[in-house]
């Protein structure tokens, strides 16, 4: 499977930009390399990022037994202390190892940069398959220590790679970048470094290092860089259908809130949220104008039928009492009465039951004996409900009430 390796600038990108690339196979090692645009870039089944040496930071921390999704927000609490920047503005990888106390590296970087990146490369149709550090510490492989010089004769560039860190910097500061290594591995002397070198420089390597070099074709160390187990891509940041997704609706929405070219649909969004707006405030006016309308309705209605009413608190509620004494001193019979209730329940029930004791409250009737099973009762209950009556079991009493309010 053809990969192809691209080398990330630490500058910003423009579709002119032109990178510098390996296309490597399993089996075969490198099969080609070059340098062009990213329209121009070579077909490849995975589309491996390279973020340089001097954008990155390195620092262990001891993780929490956490869940991954609460990983993050550990990490920013723990190296809080240590970075230069605020958390949220940075871009944090936990490494692929871990030490048996849970110790692990934490790669840094620059968040809008990393996320820019991605988008970049995203909108240009090449999607990337993996973001790898240029150099990742060596851990516990003593052999993985190693001097990396690169660049221009007029210009040569170190990246001493040690346990935990990369340190990088002009070839001349060698002496103070090793030194440096030490000390944040908290050693005071280390063992030897592997040198390697770019042809361009690698007699220049060799007489300020003092100690021969190996020659490494950039090519090669960009192909070698894709083979790490390192993925700067987490988090929030992380190379999946899902983020993909979310950063192109994050894309676009800057895209829309910040483009001139939007400006129009922006206020024609906000007239129309406004339009909106006045147009529901209007409704709701109108509807609780007409509810207020109804209510005076029923208050006149309960004045002009019983004008010795005087204080109107609940007008249905007072209606129905005011009801119900007429038809007590009339002597008709309500809903509530025991002989309205007794032939409702008694038109409802199965032909086979036959209640052993009743119980009667005012608009309240309780039945025991009947042993309904679920059907009967749910079939008595559709009964009772068209002659507004309710119908529940409570125990071993079958509770029917009226449902007018009392």
């Amino acid at each position: 499977m053809i990969t192809l390796t691209v080398a990330l600038p630490a500058a910003g990108l423009l579709p002119a930009t032109e990178f510098d690339y390996a296309l490597s196979d399993g089996g075969r090692g490198l099969v080609g390399h070059g340098r062009t645009a990213v329209a121009l870039l070579p077909a490849a089944a995975n589309l491996v990022l390279v973020v340089p040496a001097r954008c990155l930071s390195w620092h262990t921390a001891k993780l929490p037994p956490v869940s991954s999704s609460r990983l993050r927000l550990a990490l920013d609490g723990i190296l809080e202390d240590r970075l230069l920047d605020e958390p949220a503005n940075l871009a944090l990888a936990v490494g692929p190892q871990r030490t048996a106390q849970g110790d692990a590296l934490v790669a840094v970087c620059d968040k809008t940069w990393l996320r820019s990146v991605l988008e970049f490369f995203e909108s240009a149709k090449r999607p990337a398959t993996r973001v790898v550090p240029q150099f990742a510490p060596a851990g516990d492989d003593v052999s993985l220590r190693r001097l990396v010089v690169s660049g221009t004769p007029d210009a040569p560039e170190l990246a001493v790679v040690d346990a935990h860190c990369v340190l990088t910097g002009p070839l001349v500061m060698a002496a103070a970048l090793q030194a440096a290594a030490l000390q944040g591995a908290g050693l005071h002397e280390g063992g030897s470094y592997t040198l390697y070198a770019d042809p361009a420089v690698a007699g220049l390597a060799e007489q300020v290092l003092a100690q021969p070099a190996t020659i490494l074709p950039p090519a090669q160390g960009l192909a070698q860089s894709s083979e790490t187990r390192w993925e700067l891509a987490q988090f929030d940041l992380a190379i999946s259908s899902s983020g993909r997704v979310a950063r192109r609706w994050a894309q676009a929405w800057s895209e829309f809130a910040r483009a001139p070219a939007w400006r129009p649909v922006r206020w024609g969004v906000v007239l129309l949220l406004l339009a909106n707006l006045a147009g529901l405030n209007a409704w709701a006016w109108r509807q609780d104008a007409a509810v207020a309308g109804r209510q005076q309705q029923v208050k006149g209605l309960l004045s002009q039928t019983f004008p010795k009413v005087k204080t109107i608190v609940d007008a249905p509620l007072q209606m129905e009492r005011e009801l119900a004494r007429l038809r007590q001193a009339s002597g008709a019979q309500s809903g509530r009465d025991l002989e309205v209730m007794l032939g409702a329940v008694g038109a409802a029930l199965p032909t086979d039951r036959n209640a052993t004791m009743i119980e009667y409250g005012p608009g309240e009737l309780a039945l025991k004996g009947l042993a309904l099973d679920p059907a009967q009762l749910a079939l008595m209950s559709n009964k009772l409900t068209g002659w507004a009556y309710t119908a529940r079991l409570e125990g071993d009493r079958l509770l029917v009430r009226t449902e007018v309010l009392k």
